[in-house]
This record gives structure tokens, C-alpha cells and sequence, in this order.
């Protein structure tokens, strides 16, 4: 028992002595924090960040080709877009009928396209189903067995 009070007390006397000198530390001001103010702040410069710059040195051919890629998507060259099939059969009866169809709808452009052993008349170029089924309606008073579809791609 006199063992255990023995290490209590030493263990109360270092504790007492670690605080006393964390106290006394704390209590000493750093002298070279206080030399000049009587702040705690050490005055630091900040630089502002430098400004980047980028330089672009490119072909001008690129802008060209660029300016002809989007025309060319403009125009369907690349993407799936719906027709109206006009006419499949003999090649006189859809040389009459692309004719037909470019008199009555001039603003749609028509094709004809060879599927051994016919021949299919095409026309327009719609981006989106509804635009194709809006033009589909008006095509119906002239061509009533036209339909829509998405050409397949070779």
C-alpha cells in the first residue's frame, strides 16, 4: 500500500511540474515577434498571382474545314435523318414521279435511289420525326402510299 502512494505522489509531482513549466513558457513573450509592435502577427507580402496568357498558333485551314463540317452536318451529310419514300417499281415510272414530286414540293428535294431490281423515289431530309410526319401530312394529297423511315447507313 505505502508502494502505491509512493507512485501516486510522484506521478502528482511530475504532472505539477509539467504544468508550472508549460505556464512559465507561456508566459515568456517571443522577442522576435515583439521587436518592433506589440502584435503576435509576423507581416508577411503577398504577391498577386502572375496573369497567364495563351497563344493559339493554328492552320488557317482549320477554321475552313471546320466552317465545312458544319455545313455539312446542316445539310444531313452525317447524321440519321427520316425521308418520305415516294414510289418503288420501274425506273420510267419513278423518273414521273420524282418529276411530279419536284413540281409539287419544290422546297423538298428528291432522289431516286437502285434496290435490285427497282428503283425508289426519295424525298426530303427531315432532322427530327416530327418534322418528317408534318411533311408527310401535306405529301398524303398527292402521294397517299408514301411513308416515312430512316435510311440505313453503308
Amino acid at each position: 500500500m505505502r508502494m502505491l502512494n509512493t507512485k501516486l505522489c510522484l506521478s502528482l509531482l511530475g504532472f505539477c511540474l509539467a504544468s508550472i513549466t508549460t505556464t512559465i513558457a507561456q508566459d515568456n513573450q517571443n522577442p522576435i515577434l515583439d521587436s518592433s509592435n506589440n502584435n503576435n502577427f509576423v507581416p508577411v507580402n503577398i504577391l498577386p498571382p502572375p496573369e497567364a496568357s495563351v497563344t493559339i498558333n493554328q492552320d488557317p485551314k482549320i477554321k475552313m474545314l471546320l466552317d465545312i463540317k458544319a455545313k455539312m452536318e446542316k445539310n444531313g451529310d452525317f447524321s440519321d435523318r427520316y425521308k418520305i419514300q415516294l414510289y418503288y417499281g420501274n425506273l420510267n415510272q419513278a423518273n414521273d414521279i420524282m418529276k411530279s414530286s419536284k413540281e409539287s414540293f419544290p422546297q423538298w428535294d428528291s432522289s431516286i435511289q437502285w434496290e435490285t431490281p427497282n428503283y425508289k423515289v426519295w424525298m426530303g431530309n427531315y432532322r427530327t420525326r416530327l418534322e418528317a410526319d408534318r411533311a408527310l401530312k401535306e405529301v398524303h394529297a398527292v402521294f397517299p402510299n408514301a411513308f416515312i423511315f430512316r435510311p440505313e447507313k453503308k
